[in-house]
């Protein structure tokens, strides 16, 4: 079943979260809550049959109390890669995730059609080669549905330095394990924080979005 198709009879409810910060909910603002715009990329890996494939930015999207998507389409037997990046134009975020208390990371999505593998991963420029990442499978998911990625499950590398992440890089369905045919619309990224006292602590960037999902 093709998502594209069935966006409009969609009108589930999104469950509701607790303390967490918006860093993109891909809507029509000015689009730099993580504190830089964000690029986002793709590549079709295999093609066997010539099938369209998209990994899209919707603004516009609007469904219930959702508000902009990103939405991954892969044609029959295509194999396909997406990615979306944040580093502040390559100029680094300055992200203080340590003094925000930040303990994970959320992803909400309004449908997924099969299991596939998704990887985030956090990087300083300071520190050559320093970073840290989690990958993991998720879906598939017909309603709407959150996946959280706990910071204590991540592997670092170097000397990576929670309190200043300059590069968060989601990557989706990795070319080394690709999902056939797969097909997501993605809603929101979060940082999710353990109290109230953490959201004090905003004064960085563009990392200006804290709220409770309406």
């Amino acid at each position: 079943m093709r998502l594209i198709a069935c966006l409009t009879p969609l009108l589930l409810a999104p469950a509701l979260h607790a303390q967490s910060i918006v860093l993109d909910d891909f809507d029509s603002d000015p689009n730099d809550e993580a504190g830089g715009v964000r690029e986002i990329t793709s590549t079709v890996n295999f093609n066997p049959y010539g099938q369209t494939s998209t990994f899209d930015l919707l603004t516009g999207f609007s469904l219930d109390d959702i508000a902009g998507a990103v939405v991954f389409n892969s044609g029959i037997g295509v194999e396909h890669t997406g990615m979306i990046n944040w580093d502040n134009n390559g100029a680094g975020l300055n992200l203080d995730a340590a003094g925000l208390g930040v303990v994970g990371f959320e992803l909400d999505f309004l449908q997924i059609d099969q299991m596939f593998e998704v990887s985030i991963l956090l990087e300083t420029f300071d520190t050559t080669g320093s970073s840290a990442s989690l990958t993991r499978k998720i879906g598939p998911a017909l309603a709407p549905t959150t996946f959280a990625f706990d910071m204590g499950d991540f592997s670092t590398v170097g000397s990576f330095d929670l309190s200043d992440v300059d590069s968060v890089t989601i990557t989706f369905n990795s070319e080394s394990v690709n999902t056939p045919s797969l097909d997501f619309i993605l809603t929101e990224f979060r940082a999710t924080v353990p109290s109230p006292a953490s959201v004090a602590l905003l004064g960085l960037g563009g990392l200006v979005a804290v709220r409770r999902r309406r």
